[in-house]
Parts: structure tokens; C-alpha cells; sequence
């Protein structure tokens, strides 16, 4: 009873963290679709519910592994970059550009360089119902300032029940039911739980799931200097095999494209003296709850 007791006053006071005031102002190792557990419906589908199960972390901590990243489209894709001053605590283009622009002085810059904020993100390892076959899935969604993304939502289970829902033998899952927004984008709309039940009724199968080890950085993509330099500058990263490093797209498109690899699908001249920040791309909501793929 008291480790859910402890797991539970976890999750909660991890919340209420991240919601306190605020002041004014890698490589991936694999790369594999049964990973990753998203909100993502099929265009034409107006909504639809999805069940899962929340593992606890291994340790008795709060299961919602807390990442900072930067949001931005490369290409025409959206990628969500972890940030690598904040994760790895090593030099940043993002961030360094945000120094630039709030150095200057001036409002403009200063709401310009909002584009280059690091976002607070969870990742919590689950069970999707439907495809329990495919194990262990990670699920990525941002935290909301507005206290209305997904977090919140599960926060209102958490508060109306006070039982940990990622206990193992009396644990409960989660229906997750995901509508269109306005903008027609799937939103995830509530969170409710279901009647406590055990992880899995076949013990080997709960312990394989309980004694998965990987953490986020196994599964997502922690890019380098170079790569997001280029994406800070509004290029496109492409990997030329020869020199083996990241290059921009377009300094190499009239080359024949022998050396070079694309390379958005997962992942010194200095930032600060050559930044273009009107080419650089961000979220409609900085608050966006809704995760794409990882590559």
C-alpha cells in the first residue's frame, strides 16, 4: 500500500510542480513504429477512443519522465528536437539564438525568440489494449501551461479516485477518447479510468512489460550541434556521406546528390552571429498536446 501511496503522491506533486507561477518574462537506437504510442487518427475519422495502461517506473517515481525540446518544421514536417542544453548540457543552436535575441533589447526580438524556447514535454511508457502484442510503447505529449492538455486530464483520474493507476495488481487503464479540434487536428478531449484490474493475467507477460529497462533516449532521437544549427538557420540537414557530417540541403542540391543522405528522419561558425529568425517554423500553440511521429 505504500509504494502506491508513493507512486501516487509522485505523479501528483510533479504536476502541481509544473504548474506553479512563472515568473514574467543521440542518435536513436531503434527506429520501429511499435515504439511509439500516439493520438493519431486517419484522416475522415472524426474521433475515436484508445485504452491503455500506464507502467510504473522502475524506481517508485512519478512514471511521467519529464524532456525539454524544440518543436519546428523542417521541410514541411514537424519534428520535436530534444534540447541539448537542457538534456545534455552541452551548447545549444536554439537556445543560443534565444540569448541573441532577448540580448538585443527590443520587444520584436524578444517575442521572436519565443520561437526558440525549450518546451516541456512528458514521455510515459504504456500498453496500448489494441496492439498488446507489440509491447512496451512510448507516449510523448506536451505539458500545457493552460492546465488543458493531457497531463491535466489524467490529473482529474488521478485527483477523483486517489489510487496509483500503474500498480501492477490493482492498477487501472485509462480510456483515451481523441476528437477533431476546430482546425480539424486530433485532439485528445478526456481521460477517464476503467475498473482496477491486473497489468496482464499471464505473469510472464506483465513481468517482460514491468522489466523493460529503456528509457526515452533509446527510442527518440537527441540530434547534434551541427544538425540543428542548420535547422536555427532555416536549412534543411542532409548527411554527406563523404565529408560525414550534416550540411544544409541547399548548398549540395546542384552536386548530383552522390554524397548525401537525408537525414530527417531522426538524428564552427557561431549561431549567434548568423541567425535568420524568420526562417524558422513553430507550432501554431506553443501548448499543442498532439505528438508526431518521431521520424
Amino acid at each position: 500500500m505504500s509504494n502506491e501511496k508513493n507512486a501516487l503522491d509522485a505523479m501528483l506533486a510533479q504536476y502541481e510542480k509544473n504548474n506553479a507561477p512563472r515568473p514574467v518574462k543521440t542518435e536513436a537506437k531503434v527506429y520501429d513504429l511499435k515504439n511509439y504510442f500516439n493520438t493519431y487518427i486517419k484522416e475522415g475519422i472524426k474521433s475515436a477512443t484508445k485504452q491503455i495502461r500506464i507502467l510504473p517506473s522502475q524506481d517508485g517515481t512519478s512514471p511521467f519522465v519529464e524532456m525539454y525540446a524544440h518543436k519546428v518544421q523542417i521541410d514541411g514536417e514537424w519534428k520535436t528536437l530534444p534540447c541539448l542544453k537542457h538534456e545534455k548540457d552541452e551548447a545549444c543552436p536554439f537556445c543560443e539564438a534565444n540569448d541573441a535575441l532577448r540580448a538585443t533589447g527590443k520587444e520584436s526580438d524578444k517575442e521572436l525568440a519565443k520561437k526558440y524556447n525549450a518546451k516541456l514535454f512528458y514521455i510515459v511508457k504504456v500498453i496500448d489494449r489494441e496492439h498488446e502484442d507489440e509491447g512496451v510503447k512510448f507516449w510523448r505529449f506536451a505539458h500545457d501551461w493552460r492546465k488543458e492538455g493531457i497531463l491535466d486530464k489524467i490529473q482529474g483520474v488521478l485527483l477523483a479516485i486517489k489510487k496509483d493507476v500503474t500498480h501492477p495488481a490493482t492498477g487501472r487503464d485509462l480510456s483515451i477518447t481523441i476528437n477533431r479540434n476546430q482546425l480539424g487536428k486530433p485532439t485528445v478531449s478526456s481521460v477517464s479510468h476503467m475498473d482496477p484490474t491486473p497489468l496482464s493475467e499471464d505473469s510472464d507477460t506483465a513481468n517482460s512489460w514491468l522489466g523493460d529497462t529503456r528509457t526515452w533516449e533509446d527510442v527518440y532521437a537527441t540530434k547534434s550541434y551541427d544538425f540543428m544549427e542548420i535547422v536555427v538557420k532555416g536549412g534543411v540537414p542532409v548527411w554527406n556521406k563523404e565529408e560525414k557530417r550534416f550540411v544544409d540541403k541547399e548548398s549540395v542540391k546542384n552536386d548530383g546528390g552522390d554524397n548525401i543522405e537525408a537525414e530527417l528522419t531522426m538524428g564552427v561558425e557561431n549561431v549567434k552571429a548568423n541567425i535568420k529568425p524568420a526562417t524558422v517554423k513553430a507550432p501554431v500553440s506553443n501548448d499543442d498536446d498532439s505528438d508526431e511521429l518521431p521520424f
